[in-house]
């Protein structure tokens, strides 16, 4: 069978989300081409394009057009919402993929939405999954307490449990921070992970990153930036009507509900939850590609 060229363009070549969508894939028939240049790509032929809003990727859409191929556009990192997206209404675009919702956007019939995932080798650093009443912190949090909202989390937090583990850094992916092997090992140790915003999405890395180490994800429903109803989670994880992990208006009721329903029932729940939901969309990569 012959595979789909996905062209990945990424200016790093840094990859932070291959081995998430290398999980997308695993039931699709694809052949992945990370680059930084415009030079030596293979032939041009039907296929899937990888970028981030950053990445002057337009130029190979434009050569794809000219030649007539038809392709899919997976976009990643725009948080801000600022990439135009105007090939959605190109005919020879097939599906536009994106992992932050776009309230603009959600209906247009070629756009998925998927979740952020976990960064590059998170996965591989351990498969196993803990019992809740085996882990050795009530709840955890590791990064930069960059804004009061995060700080007014922590400390509502402590009010919980001061049976808690925190590491602050200086910023994303900072190297103040800690290693992607102690991230792992600091959730596979902890009840509850605290996952405050991003910049301007509710969404970040921590919520999947937990999911898939098993701690339950404890965060709010929408930013003041972007506001969803019933929760920005609904939109992500579009057609669920009751998502397992924890979200709530502020944190003061973030801590009611964990001290009132924290259990490993809850635990369960999201475990089952997580698997379904990257069986789903590994479905939905396969149909998608199919169409180009």
């Amino acid at each position: 069978m012959t595979r789909t060229k996905v062209i990945w363009f990424d200016v790093n070549l840094d990859k932070w989300e291959y081995d998430w969508l290398s999980e997308l894939f695993k039931d699709a028939e694809v052949e992945v081409i990370v680059t930084n240049t415009f030079d030596n790509l293979p032939p041009l032929e039907d296929c899937v394009v990888v970028c981030n809003h950053a990445v002057n990727y337009r130029a190979y859409l434009d050569a794809l057009r000219q030649n007539g191929k038809r392709y899919g556009v997976i976009l990643l990192s725009d948080e801000n919402l600022r990439e135009p997206m105007e090939y959605l209404h190109d005919p020879n675009c097939a599906f536009v993929a994106r992992n932050y919702f776009h309230p603009f956007y959600h209906r247009h019939p070629k756009l998925t939405v998927f979740g952020l995932g976990y960064k590059k080798g998170f996965s591989e650093c351990s498969t196993e999954i803990k019992k809740f009443e085996d882990r050795k912190y009530d709840w955890c949090f590791a990064g930069s307490l960059h804004d009061d909202m995060r700080r007014s989390a922590v400390e509502q937090l402590k009010s919980y449990s001061t049976n808690f583990k925190t590491h602050f850094c200086s910023g994303f992916n900072a190297a103040d921070g800690l290693s992607t092997e102690e991230y792992r090992e600091l959730l596979n140790n902890s009840k509850f992970a605290l996952c405050p915003q991003g910049q301007d999405s509710m969404d970040s890395f921590r919520i999947y990153e937990a999911l898939e180490a098993g701690a339950i994800p404890i965060t709010l429903k929408h930013t003041e930036q972007i506001k969803v109803e019933p929760s920005y989670w609904h939109a992500v994880f579009f057609g669920t009507e009751k998502i397992p992990f924890v979200i709530e208006n502020d944190w003061a009721d973030v801590v009611k509900r964990i001290k009132k329903e924290g259990s490993s029932e809850m635990q369960e729940k999201c475990i089952s939850f997580w698997n379904q939901w990257k069986q789903d969309w590994r479905s939905k990569f396969r149909t998608l590609i199919t169409r180009i």
